[in-house]
């Protein structure tokens, strides 16, 4: 037996060469009766397998690879249910923790964003919540909150989003490619007299990194579109000065830590600091149309 509260919710997933996980994926959607895949131009059978998976879908196949916001504002465009799930396609939710969710967000009307606390594996849990990426952040181990918790933060691979609140704050910003699109939304949200809040109650399982095929071409990109979310982060919301001196710093180290991984081939650590550095560059010489030109 489902809950009945499913039939409010619409789950939205991006995908990206995700074929691996989707087994997986359609053993979690399986009771869902509305479900948006959106794929970023995968170029595996993913929108295939995902269509054969998951036949109560709606298998949306994007022409390019626009990032993870913008998928996610094309999935949440088909949503016409009150509240949609975000979830990643390599993280998994028991219906029962979602009716949790559902729960605890219809007892905080103002709550635009509720997520549950994530676990890298049944003893190893992940961090969740915390203040905004721009406030002191706590010192010591990540804990795991007793009861519900408000956040400035809360973990993009599984939230749980009032439509309404998505919509009314524009939902992700395009300019973020991928990474601090969460962090943004979140801010976005409380400015518009929202709340983010983390249901300890409700559990999901994201190991990470299995979303897309790993490679040291992946590594690369995504390191760099790190690095240039980052920049566009800390100008919007620390300042000018703030973005300046982590992009200083990211030049300064770029090609020393490059060479230096490179010659104890340590390949990852290279293409690390590569799209590190890359993304400094781009940003100091205002190089949009190269930076649009890595996905």
């Amino acid at each position: 037996m489902q809950p009945p509260e499913l039939s409010a919710i619409t789950v939205v997933c991006v995908t990206y060469n995700s074929r691996g996980v989707l087994p997986g994926l359609a053993q979690t959607l399986a009771g869902f009766p509305h479900v948006v895949i959106v794929d970023n131009a995968s170029s595996d059978d993913t929108v295939e397998r995902a269509r054969a998976l998951l036949p109560q879908a709606q298998v949306l196949q994007r022409p390019a690879n626009a990032g993870f916001g913008v998928a996610n504002n094309e999935g949440m465009a088909q949503v016409r249910t009150p509240y949609a799930l975000l979830l990643n396609p390599d993280c998994q939710i028991s219906p029962q923790d979602v009716a949790t969710l559902l729960r605890c967000m219809q007892q905080h009307p103002r709550a635009a964003i509720v997520a549950p606390q994530g676990w890298q594996s049944a003893q190893v849990p992940q961090k969740s919540w915390r203040p905004a990426f721009n406030q002191p952040q706590p010192a010591g181990a990540y804990r795991i909150p007793a009861q519900v918790t408000e956040a400035g933060w809360v973990h993009g691979s599984c939230q749980l989003v009032r439509r309404d609140a998505f919509v009314a704050v524009g939902g992700f910003d395009p300019v973020f490619f991928l990474y601090y699109e969460d962090d943004d939304l979140c801010l976005r949200v409380q400015q518009a007299g929202y709340t983010c809040l983390l249901e300890p109650a409700a559990r999901s399982l994201h190991p990470g990194g299995a979303s897309s095929t790993p490679s040291a071409r992946t590594t690369f990109i995504k390191q760099f579109h790190y690095a240039r979310s980052r920049q566009i982060a800390l100008r919007r919301y620390v300042g000018r000065r703030a973005a300046l001196a982590h992009r200083l710093r990211l030049l300064l180290a770029w090609l020393p830590a490059m060479a230096f991984y490179t010659l104890v081939l340590r390949p990852t650590d290279a293409s690390k600091w590569t799209g590190w550095g890359l993304a400094g560059f781009c940003a100091t010489f205002h190089l949009d149309r190269l930076s649009q030109r890595i996905r």
